[in-house]
């Protein structure tokens, strides 16, 4: 089968090794750079908690200016004096919500301290009572102004707080979205590895389908031609191989036992056996024919018997020679077959040999192949459960933060 060469293999890690380099370096960076984002937030955080302070220390201190003025308001001598003076300390405040809030407050004792004086000319009120009602009104301006204060503190700390909140969801946020995407990235090179892989799983079943069918053509071609598969062994027993020969040259190996060479030597031991009985019957004819010749006399005699034992004796030589034709037309074929046997049985045993080792190889890969599939198939499955955990996560948070975002609209709101 086709396979890729090493060369190949080492170019396509190095680029991926290259490319995972350059994303961990930018993805550093990115970490870098938000980092920074988030230190100068923090910084820029606190620089506005401090100020809120301030504001809260001035608020504080107009609040104590406002309760010292309380024992000189009533000796000021007229209503809208002491309006005067408390809202001259105000309008220096940094808050103008608090500032607008004194004002109306003051107008409002204005008003009312006018109502008194505009209704104390119809009626016979004395002087100390008009007073002493611009001071009770005075005190309830004050006792309005110090729960104002205490509640615009206790919301400037409270937004403070969720500012600080809000930054860190958002920088938890970032952080959620950044190893979101970097999940998101590794599960789409797992699933390009995992295609990758059953590719290359397919590629595999082709080829052992492919050397299986190779196969069974080798055996249809063995059986179309009459061969059968014998196994030789070797002198001590060990590594047997096999042997594509004939059937008859199958039941003649049959006939004798041990290895192949050990079976040539009981063959080639036969032949010579044969030649020398060849050779002593040839002997053996000369001498009948030279005792023929001489024991025949010159005027006849017993004709008959030496025609007979001639004839016997060409009958025996004719089935010797017999014999041993068919014995070395024999042992040719059988040399001829054995030497067709042995080339088959090579060009076989290395195909079949090549076969096996491909075969083997392709498990192997295909092992290999199945265990990196059911490796990428869990971290694909890992990966797929982090991403819906994160998913939530990410919905729980933007729902908080939403909420979050919506108290503190609404707060302002009540607050303007």
């Amino acid at each position: 089968g086709r396979r890729r060469s090493n060369s190949r293999v080492n170019a396509e890690d190095q680029a991926l090794d290259q490319i995972a380099k350059e994303g961990e370096a930018r993805l550093a960076a990115i970490r870098q750079a938000r980092a920074e984002a988030r230190e100068i937030r923090m910084r820029e955080l606190e620089r506005k908690h401090r100020a809120q302070e301030v504001n809260a220390d001035r608020a504080f201190d107009l609040q104590q200016m406002v309760a010292t003025t309380e024992g000189a308001a009533p000796a000021g001598g007229g209503g809208g004096k002491p309006g005067g003076q408390v809202i001259l300390p105000s309008t220096s405040c940094s808050n103008a919500l608090l500032a607008s809030r004194i004002e109306r407050a003051v107008t409002e004792l204005a008003s009312s301290s006018a109502k008194i004086v505009a209704s104390s000319s119809n009626t016979a009120v004395t002087k100390e009572e008009l007073l002493q009602c611009m001071s009770n009104n005075l005190q309830e301006v004050r006792d309005c102004f110090r729960s104002n204060m205490v509640e615009l503190a206790q919301l400037d700390n409270d937004r403070t707080a969720c500012s600080y909140q809000i930054e860190l969801l958002k920088d938890s946020l970032n952080d959620v979205e950044e190893e979101f995407a970097q999940l998101q990235r590794e599960y789409r090179e797992k699933c390009k590895d995992r295609e990758a892989t059953k590719r290359e799983n397919d590629k595999l079943l082709e080829e052992i389908r492919l050397v299986q069918g190779q196969l069974m053509e080798r055996d249809s071609l063995i059986a179309k031609h009459g061969l059968i598969i014998v196994t030789i062994e070797n002198e001590d027993g060990t590594d047997a191989h096999r042997a594509l020969v004939s059937n008859e040259n199958a039941d003649l190996l049959g006939s004798a036992t041990g290895s192949l060479d050990t079976r040539l030597q009981q063959f080639a031991k036969e032949k010579a056996e044969l030649q020398a009985q060849l050779q002593s019957v040839q002997e053996e004819l000369k001498d009948i024919k030279s005792k023929g010749r001489r024991s025949v006399p010159p005027g006849g005699g017993d004709d008959d018997f030496n025609e007979d034992a001639l004839r016997d004796a060409n009958k025996q030589i004719n089935e010797y020679r017999n014999r041993l034709q068919s014995a070395m037309k024999e042992n040719g074929n059988l040399q001829a077959s054995l030497a067709r046997a042995e080339s088959l049985v090579i060009r076989f045993r290395s195909t079949a040999e090549a076969s096996e080792r491909a075969e083997n190889e392709l498990k192997l890969e295909r092992r290999k192949l199945q265990r990196e599939k059911r490796e990428a198939e869990e971290r694909a499955d890992e990966l797929e459960t982090t991403n819906n955990h994160l998913r939530t996560r990410l919905e729980k948070m933007r729902t908080s933060k939403n909420a979050l975002l919506k108290s503190l609209d609404r707060r302002h709101d009540e607050d303007c």
